[in-house]
């Protein structure tokens, strides 16, 4: 099977929590963080178009064909080739495997509407994204008391958007909710003080993602003109305070609790 070149590499969303993390990404990781980040939409892409399960399967086969590759500097696809050179390559190939497993097996999962483990799916795609973001950031030679954390701040915030943009899941919010919070709170204070500085995008997009989980914010009911830009000033205060507390090996700032 062969895939379409498209470049260049698809920029992330807006607004969104990886959006923010990219802004404070020193410019010698950006095009690789970015690619990795667009890397998980495009598998996000693929596990949620209705269709047959085994056409996901063939597509997941190519690009589990395509990771391998990546690894020998044989890499195809504009968003793997974007990652060539990568001095982390080794210490990332386990971690984008179990994003393409995770995708395939999601597949099957939706289409016999397990919707458990469909989350739990989508928490360890989520998990294995930030591992190798915090890979990619702080080098293959430092991932001790690293990857670990990072994966923890993924699952939560993978959990976030899920309940921020899947509207069934709102009769499960009072349970879900908490594991999200418990999981960005246990990572975020977990990352080691000393790669604090190196982490920040990591920082910054659990925190962005954890202040949005405390109030509970929704885009299928955004509210005013005044209330969404309201809310993006936020975020991006949330981003800049985060980033300055790593530049200065400083846990991230206290988000205000709320209660809904």
């Amino acid at each position: 099977m062969s895939l379409p070149i498209q470049d260049p590499v698809p920029r992330v969303p807006e607004g969104s929590a990886a959006y923010y993390a990219l802004l404070f990404t020193p410019p010698a990781r950006r095009d690789a963080i970015s690619a990795l980040f667009a890397l998980s939409q495009e598998f996000d892409q693929i596990s949620t178009r209705r269709g047959e399960p085994s056409v996901t399967q063939t597509k997941m086969r190519w690009w589990d064909d395509e990771i391998r590759r990546l690894v020998n500097g044989q890499a195809r696809h504009p968003l793997t080739r974007a990652m060539t050179g990568l001095s982390s390559l080794a210490g990332i190939e386990d971690l984008l495997l179990e994003m393409v497993a995770c995708t395939a097996s999601l597949a099957l999962a939706m289409a016999g509407s397990d919707d458990e483990k469909t989350i739990e799916l989508e928490c360890r795609r989520g998990a294995a994204l930030m591992g190798a973001v915090a890979v990619v950031l702080a080098g293959a030679s430092r991932v001790e008391g690293i990857v670990t954390p990072a994966r923890s701040i993924g699952a939560g915030g993978r959990l976030t958007t899920l309940l921020r943009h899947e509207p069934e899941l709102a009769a499960s919010t009072r349970l879900l909710q908490p594991e999200a919070r418990s999981a960005l709170d246990e990572g975020l204070a977990s990352l080691p003080r000393e790669y604090r500085a190196d982490l920040a995008p990591l920082l910054v997009y659990g925190q962005v993602q954890r202040r949005r989980l405390n109030f509970n914010g929704s885009p299928q009911q955004p509210g005013s003109r005044l209330t969404r830009a309201l809310d993006t000033l936020r975020d991006l205060l949330t981003a800049w305070r985060t980033a300055r507390n790593a530049s200065r090996l400083e846990a991230p700032p206290q988000i205000r609790e709320t209660h809904p």
